[in-house]
């Protein structure tokens, strides 16, 4: 019985549906289905009961839910113990810091302020990409993801509190036709190309077609892996993109922004964590960020 076949097993529990279980713990719907089975037969019988709608526990089910997900929060606690101990006796703090931030009115401020307030912490930072951040943020690896997110976003129980929120707009560079532009139509959107962001479907709290990005109007789209490439395309003038000014370097950046012509779509820049962390004294601690910065909870 191998520990990753357990947290599968959890994931699948907790979500109801071993499709959506396998795209938040990133491998194929086929593998996570393929260990759930291996653990079946190591206990000798079924853990779900299988149907279209997705699945729902059995009564063994349910013992394994509840047993073996004490176990699980008894192994993460102890293996965070060890974790101390090899660091002299200071916790861990993990950051997460999505690349594309803005550093100088967020995040700088809020690591001098845990520098000054929570000496006990060893605080680790490390820049990463939106989904990279979502998956270690998910699978226990982060304590805090700081990075943006918007009103369709699911991040089931994880919660956020919001630095501020900025609306939706189309963007172009300064080398794009539509520069010269005073305002943007839909019939505009129709006829260009659409730089469009790669995303997961268990992201959405709708499906990804029903979706703000979903539903923009466009000749053609190319999807994109990141911000970084997102914006190189941009810069060569033949194509639009839809997100808010809420990335760095946005006000010396040579594009030109304009207000979406339809439904908009809020953004949000978040400090994201998981209400249930064993991390001793955290809920004390995201209650006096929250205070320290006045963030508002989504």
């Amino acid at each position: 019985m191998t520990y990753q076949r357990i947290q599968y097993f959890l994931k699948a529990a907790e979500t109801g549906s071993l499709k959506k279980a396998a795209e938040q713990m990133y491998v194929s719907a086929q593998a996570l289905t393929k260990q759930v089975g291996f653990l079946e037969e190591e206990l000798g019988g079924k853990l779900f009961e299988r149907s279209a709608k997705g699945v729902r526990l059995t009564w063994l089910g349910e013992a394994a839910q509840q047993k073996l997900g004490k176990l699980d929060k008894e192994l993460q606690y102890e293996l965070e113990e060890l974790k101390r101990l090899a660091r002299g006796g200071k916790e861990r703090l993990r950051i997460g810091i999505f690349s594309a931030l803005p550093q100088d009115t967020m995040i700088t401020p809020l690591v001098s302020f845990l520098l000054t307030a929570f000496p006990q912490y060893q605080i680790g930072l490390e820049l990463i990409g939106l989904d990279e951040g979502r998956k270690l943020l998910m699978n226990g690896e982060l304590d805090i993801f700081l990075t943006n997110t918007h009103d369709e976003d699911d991040w089931g129980t994880y919660r956020c509190l919001s630095f501020g929120e900025y609306r939706t707009k189309v963007i172009v560079s300064l080398n794009h036709p539509w520069a010269v532009k005073d305002r943007i139509t839909l019939e505009d959107l129709k006829q260009g190309t659409f730089l469009k962001m790669k995303m997961e479907n268990s992201r959405y709290k709708i499906p990804l077609e029903d979706s703000f990005y979903g539903q923009i109007p466009c000749k053609k789209i190319q999807y994109v892996v990141n911000f970084d490439t997102m914006y190189a395309l941009l810069q060569q003038g033949e194509a639009f993109a839809v997100f808010p000014m809420a990335f760095l370097y946005m006000d010396v950046a040579r594009i030109k922004a304009f207000d979406y012509p339809g439904k908009e779509l809020i953004y949000h820049s978040v400090l994201v964590y998981n209400p249930e962390s064993i991390l001793p004294g955290f809920a004390d601690m995201i209650q006096e960020i929250q205070e320290e910065f006045d963030l508002k909870r989504l």
